[in-house]
């Protein structure tokens, strides 16, 4: 019984130090590796207005952060909707303490892709003011949806004094979120306005994809510990809880 508890710290720093690592490399690659602008014409947007198309040029080295940031939410929203399942399957309080966690993630990680999504929509097709980019088209609006519905569970939890019915909502809430992902992964083919359909033209070029996946590898790996330490705290919060209940 003693061992699990002393494993955990020990995987989460393991993993902790895997993503820092990761992290690093992908600076590295971004910058002295990968090619010092995308060749005219590799990969274009369109102009809300349906004007001109716009190169990206130095831009697209954003895209290291925000794709893998991007799948780092698919993750923590699909394992929600999976936790409220297991919940209900088993009423087992671990799985309460995954559903909480991957949204605690999840809305971090959701965060840094509006962010830099924002920011590149800035340059790209904005006029350079910060929050000149935001038009509200599908994909955005549909991930700005999924980042409220992290930060609701959240809040929702802490609203409800009953344990059985916190319990409950969570699990149900955390199934609902998972389907919120694959919305905003076809938002672009419900109404596509500026946000590029796919980047197969960007990560055509080697240096560019060897950096892509480094990057989603460690983005990947710190994700992984960032839920393993928050599972570590929600689960030593409700071993407190039932001692005081004792």
């Amino acid at each position: 019984m003693s061992a699990k508890p002393a494993q955990s710290p020990l995987v989460t720093l393991a993993l902790a130090g895997a993503g820092l690592i990761g992290a690093l490399v992908t600076l590295y690659l971004s910058y002295f590796y990968t090619p010092v602008q995308v060749s005219r014409g590799t990969l274009w947007v369109v102009t809300p207005d349906g004007g001109n198309t716009i190169n990206l040029y130095e831009s697209y080295r954003i895209f290291f952060v925000h794709l893998p940031a991007a799948y780092a939410t698919a993750v923590c929203s699909t394992l929600a909707a999976i936790g409220g399942a297991a919940w209900l399957l088993t009423r087992k309080e671990q799985w309460q303490a995954i559903i909480v966690s991957c949204c605690e993630v999840g809305l971090a990680v959701g965060a840094i892709v509006l962010l830099t999504g924002t920011f590149w929509a800035d340059y790209a097709w904005g006029s350079g003011r910060i929050g000149s980019g935001w038009n509200w088209e599908p994909r955005l609006t549909t991930m700005l949806i999924l980042w409220f519905a992290f930060a609701a569970l959240l809040v929702l939890r802490r609203a409800i004094d009953g344990e059985k019915a916190r319990e409950m909502m969570t699990a149900v809430y955390g199934i609902l979120i998972g389907p919120l992902y694959p919305l905003v992964s076809k938002a672009v083919e419900i109404g596509q306005t500026s946000h590029p359909r796919n980047f197969s033209d960007l990560l055509s070029a080697p240096e560019i994809a060897t950096t892509k996946h480094a990057a989603t590898v460690g983005i990947m790996l710190a994700l992984a510990s960032l839920i393993a330490l928050r599972y570590c705290w929600n689960r030593l919060g409700q071993r407190i809880a039932q001692e005081r209940a004792a």
